[in-house]
């Protein structure tokens, strides 16, 4: 009787350590927070923005810093679901648009409510007007497929997430803000921005 518990005992370890191995070997998911600056187009013409910088941290302060080319300094406490737009661009001060400025026109957010890494998308200029939007004809590489919330800024108050590549199939409007998807979620494939 005694062996038969030393060996349940010694089976119920090897479970154990077995189940410890297989949970530590689970790739545990960081955020990251990417950008891209884009060129405006005009908002009759067909053609995608031009990607002038892309790049990826771990801190989301860090990439709004990068996405804006230095002008703007979060507290690296700041999340991505903390963000508004006077943090990003207050109209009262002193600051002055140049064409070369570089402003934030929307967030795209891996979880629904602002949550998890995140996608900032900035431009040349001052956001959308009358005559220049912004268009991505394909998401950037991890971002295919997993958009669950978004917010827009910088005038741009239609913010289409397509289903599909080069604005195809169904459509949602995220302009200002989506906390939530809902059958688009997951399943943005293109992104426009106009006024």
């Amino acid at each position: 009787m005694s062996n038969n518990r030393s060996i349940k005992f010694f089976i119920l370890i090897g479970i154990v350590v077995v189940s410890l191995i297989m949970v530590a070997a689970i790739p545990f998911e960081k955020e990251s927070h990417c950008y891209s600056i884009l060129s405006p187009i005009d908002v009759d013409s067909d053609e995608n923005s031009k990607i002038l910088e892309s790049g990826c941290f771990n801190s989301f302060s860090e990439t709004i810093q990068a996405a804006t080319a230095g002008r703007v300094h979060l507290d690296k406490d700041i999340s991505p679901n903390d963000v508004t737009e006077d943090m990003l661009y207050s109209r009262e001060d002193s600051f002055e648009l140049t064409p070369d400025t570089v402003t934030v026109i929307g967030l795209d957010y891996k979880n629904s409510s602002f949550g998890g890494s995140s996608y900032t998308w900035s431009v040349t200029g001052s956001g959308c007007t009358d005559t220049l939007g912004f268009r991505v004809g394909s998401m950037p590489a991890g971002w295919d497929n997993v958009v669950s919330s978004a917010k827009s800024f910088s005038d741009c108050n239609h913010y289409y997430h397509w289903e599909n590549t080069n604005y195809a199939g169904a459509v949602l409007d995220c302009g200002p803000t989506c906390a939530s998807m809902g059958v688009m979620n997951d399943q943005t494939s293109s992104e426009e921005w106009y006024k």
